[in-house]
């Protein structure tokens, strides 16, 4: 399938291909092996093949624009989230949808699959979040934690917690089997806009609008550090696979990188020209993507 590639001529340093898709409304996400990266915009999902930049596929359901989108963990399927209020699910070798999920009344910000592909998690402005069996589409469960929205889900890597920021300044974190809230992780001062979980589990790590990152025990429930540096808000954080590095895109335009272990700041990665709103690490942490709200999509070489 054809696509709006942009020459690849003057990229900013460091960067190995830029994606012009049109309007970028929402999430990128690498497929587990790192070869696919499926962007969110305003007409559907974008597949692009991440070694050519060219696109494979439009993913074209939802009625209104696409605000959040996750590859499975063994590739086959794809979901995604509108501000339709629906989930979709996808098979993501044909480009077909499987299974439109409806439940929530209000614009769906994030999608989620747990580590063993079971189940699909969204969350939305509508303060709840939905377990959805990934295989039917059915509703499992929806979990509820007197948040006003939220903002991210994310599994933890045994799949045994959900966590999610909210738009009332903390993390809810829940039994994913049981839907039971375990915990409320305080400590942000303005909205939560996206959570990570480290490979081990030992660590979930939060960018908030407050400006700030903050990683916190997951055993402990507690603050670990704040780690502060960019010019405004942070929209997305994400550890790198081998766990050494997270990387955080914020609204001075900028992508920071971090030393997991100690804080300190590794790098800073300049060529957007506007809000970096999305970022996410390839399964073999040579590339780093980053969506913006100048509309265009970087894939970093970070070899």
């Amino acid at each position: 399938m054809n696509t709006q590639t942009d020459t690849q001529s003057n990229l900013p340093e460091g960067v190995k291909a830029r994606l012009d898709q049109g309007n970028l409304t929402g999430d990128i996400a690498f497929s587990s092996d790192g070869t696919q990266l499926a962007v969110a915009c305003d007409i559907g999902v974008w597949i692009y093949d991440v070694d050519t930049g060219l696109g494979l596929n439009l993913l074209v359901e939802h009625k209104e624009y696409v605000r959040c989108v996750a590859f499975s963990p063994d590739g086959s399927a794809i979901a995604s989230g509108s501000i339709d209020n629906t989930v979709v699910l996808w098979d993501a070798i044909g480009g077909s949808p499987t299974a439109t999920l409806t439940g929530h009344t209000d614009a769906v910000r994030s999608v989620t699959y747990a580590p063993d592909g079971a189940t699909v998690a969204s969350g939305s402005t509508d303060g709840t979040v939905w377990l959805w069996d990934a295989a039917t589409g059915e509703a499992k469960d929806t979990l509820k934690g007197h948040a006003d929205s939220i903002r991210c889900v994310k599994f933890s890597p045994n799949g045994n917690t959900l966590a999610a920021g909210t738009g009332d300044d903390t993390l809810l974190l829940w039994d994913a089997a049981t839907g039971k809230h375990r915990a409320t992780l305080e400590g942000h001062t303005h909205i939560v806009n996206s959570v990570a979980y480290s490979p081990d589990g030992e660590t979930l790590v939060s960018g908030s609008v407050d400006g700030t990152i903050r990683l916190w025990s997951t055993d402990k429930r507690s603050l670990i550090t704040t780690l502060t540096g960019h010019a405004g808000y942070v929209w997305s954080v994400a550890y790198s696979h081998d766990g050494k590095t997270i990387a955080s895109g914020g609204n001075d335009n900028t992508i920071r990188l971090w030393d997991a272990e100690t804080g300190e700041p590794k790098g800073v990665l300049t060529g957007h020209t506007s809000s970096v709103r999305h970022v996410a690490y390839a399964s073999d942490g040579r590339v780093l993507a980053s969506g913006g709200d100048d509309d265009i999509v970087l894939l970093w070489d970070l070899a």
